[in-house]
């Protein structure tokens, strides 16, 4: 295998264990809303310390939460192994290119919790 097939190969299994990871938590989290019953929601202040802590930490709707979140964060982490990629193999275009991509990303997510 060449440099840009082991690169395809761990930018796919980067999607695919994200996926899954967070396919995982969120059924986990269905089937405590059947076996629970609760179906309540987080209201207020969703920080820091209420995405890692919770409250209560094990509800369903902060288990459904996280693995929305893990979900979100998957293709976000794809760019960041792509620019890590990159910089490795010395392409110094696509690394900016990827690294305005990410940028923009992040300021449109800082810009759209307002």
């Amino acid at each position: 295998m060449d440099r840009m097939e082991d690169m395809g190969v761990l930018l796919s299994n980067v999607l695919k264990i994200g996926v899954l990871l967070s396919g995982f938590i969120i059924f986990i989290g269905m089937i405590l809303i059947i076996v629970t019953g609760d179906t309540s929601y987080p209201f207020g202040d969703m920080n820091i310390a209420w995405i890692v802590w919770g409250d209560p930490f094990f509800a369903p709707s902060h288990i459904l939460f996280i693995g929305y979140l893990i979900l979100i964060a998957t293709p976000i982490l794809r760019i960041v192994a792509s620019i890590i990629i990159y910089v490795k193999n010395g392409d110094k275009l696509f690394s900016a290119i990827t690294t305005i991509v990410l940028l923009i990303l992040l300021v449109s997510f800082t810009l759209g919790m307002g």
